[in-house]
């Protein structure tokens, strides 16, 4: 198993589990899952998530995920100029 520390950001902090603290949690997917699997183990749709970073990457829902990686997930924004 992989387990991936995600942060959530905004209005996808409504997918975390009982207990999580500071907008994070652990999940655990096995070798070889995406982050689509990360994803869909906290119940999130991919379509709610607009941007994917890992350190100072953008990541695409179909990366690869690695063991201790550590992704933050942030929701389609509004507003502007």
């Amino acid at each position: 198993m992989i387990r991936v520390t995600v942060k959530l950001f905004a209005t996808l902090r409504k997918h975390l589990p009982p207990g999580a603290t500071d907008g994070t949690v652990v999940v655990e997917v096995p070798d070889g899952a995406t982050m689509t699997d990360v994803m869909g183990r906290l119940g999130i749709p991919t379509e709610h998530t607009k941007m994917i970073v890992s350190g100072d990457r953008h990541l695409e829902a179909s990366a690869l995920v690695t063991d201790g990686q550590q992704v933050d997930l942030y929701p389609p924004l509004a507003g502007g100029v």
